[in-house]
């Protein structure tokens, strides 16, 4: 393969994974920052979605109905900045293959805890919302492991890698 065909397609996956982790990033910040009466309607519906019925009707309370809601989401809520630390850090390591492996993952690190504190912190401004230091935690610690699943792979990869080139180095001597 063609050096330039090699770098064309490097761009390509750049630009497909920043897209992916942007979309990722605003879909998150559109959900956070729905006003209170929304962002509730919106989780009883999916809710709702997901039992395939409507618990309110069934007989089922409506303190039943708002833990199962708020339940679904904190799953949700770690789901989402989970795939946010793995997309994020993987992006970061992809985009800059030259910066060192310990340069990428400050960024990453950086970058992924802002978005989690951001997005939590920045409810006190949305009417009828408000900030939670342990929904703040909750996202910082997903996007923590999915920065730190991404981390390890890439750190045993170049590892990997460097007692190849050893072994083929001294092979060839």
């Amino acid at each position: 393969m063609k050096k330039g065909a090699k770098k064309s397609k490097r761009w390509l996956l750049v630009l497909m994974l920043w897209a992916m982790f942007i979309s990722l990033v605003a879909g998150v910040a559109y959900l956070s920052f729905q006003n209170g009466e929304d962002a509730k309607v919106i989780g009883t519906k999916l809710v709702n979605k997901l039992t395939e019925t409507n618990y309110l009707k069934q007989g089922e309370s409506e303190e039943e109905m708002l833990t199962l809601t708020y339940l679904v989401r904190q799953f949700g809520r770690f789901f989402a900045f989970l795939l946010i630390g793995i997309m994020g850090t993987l992006t970061i390591h992809v985009s800059f293959p030259r910066c060192s492996w310990l340069f990428k993952t400050v960024i990453a690190l950086t970058i992924i805890t802002a978005i989690a504190y951001l997005t939590e912190k920045l409810k006190i401004y949305i009417p009828s919302r408000h900030y939670s230091y342990e929904e703040m935690l909750i996202s910082i610690e997903a996007a923590a492991i999915g920065f730190l699943f991404v981390s390890v792979i890439t750190l045993a990869v170049r590892a990997v890698k460097g007692v190849f080139h050893l072994l083929t180095a001294s092979h060839a001597s």
